[in-house]
């Protein structure tokens, strides 16, 4: 039985790095609670937290808008410094910023992986 992509996963968030389950499959990724938080969209935000009322507030504490996901790796000014090595590296491998979220993965997989890890999710709590 097949099963399309729509049925597991919200396709709005996860599709927009992963627009073909294949690649996804084709990608050997180290899956940790945070990578994965940042591409699903489930977990660590607290916009998801919020929805299933485990916080009071889904605002960022840098008081720029909701804590999503787009909001920490686009635009959230406690994880600067990271995104700024993001940016400067995916611009030195000749790259534009913003990226995409899929060509993020597909072609600087491992610098985004970096940032992912470099950001201290406590601070953002």
């Amino acid at each position: 039985m097949q099963y399309s992509v729509t049925y597991f996963i919200r396709p709005h968030y996860n599709t927009s790095f992963f627009p073909k389950v294949e690649q996804r499959l084709k990608q050997k990724i180290p899956l940790t609670p945070e990578f994965t938080s940042l591409v699903t969209g489930h977990g660590k935000t607290k916009s998801y937290l919020h929805r299933f009322k485990l916080t009071d507030d889904p605002r960022c504490p840098c008081n720029k808008g909701q804590q999503t996901p787009d909001h920490i790796i686009y635009d959230c000014n406690i994880v600067e410094a990271q995104r700024s090595n993001l940016m400067k590296q995916i611009t030195l491998s000749g790259g534009t910023w913003p990226q995409a979220k899929d060509e993020m993965i597909s072609k600087y997989l491992k610098v985004f992986i970096r940032f992912v890890k470099l950001i201290d999710f406590q601070k953002l709590n």
